[in-house]
């Protein structure tokens, strides 16, 4: 894989995330994006506030049935526990997504 795409995703993935700043406290600003092949986008999101699905989710719904096999790109790791939402590793698995990057 392009480590310039893997890069120029994560950027993507923060310019998303700052779509709510002021309004995700006391969660992060996390944003997500969904490629396939070498760098198609088929899904973005970002949380947009404390208790809404997180950015991996909306990233998911946008990509649909092009998520399986692609690449999750995400500013903070997916959660792996029960809060007011559930676990986003769970949703990643389920969708089928191959390779997961994660901000540096």
């Amino acid at each position: 894989m392009d480590n310039s795409i893997d890069a120029n995703m994560i950027i993507r993935c923060c310019e998303l995330a700052a779509h709510a700043s002021g309004h995700t406290a006391p969660n992060p600003l996390v944003g997500s994006v969904i490629t396939q092949g070498t760098g198609e986008i088929v899904g973005e999101g970002y949380h947009p506030h404390a208790g809404a699905p997180h950015a991996e989710i909306f990233a998911l719904r946008a990509a649909g049935h092009r998520a399986r096999g692609g690449t999750l790109y995400v500013n903070l790791e997916p959660c792996n526990h029960t809060g007011r939402t559930p676990p986003c590793s769970e949703a990643v698995i389920q969708a089928g997504i191959r390779r997961v990057v994660i901000g540096w």
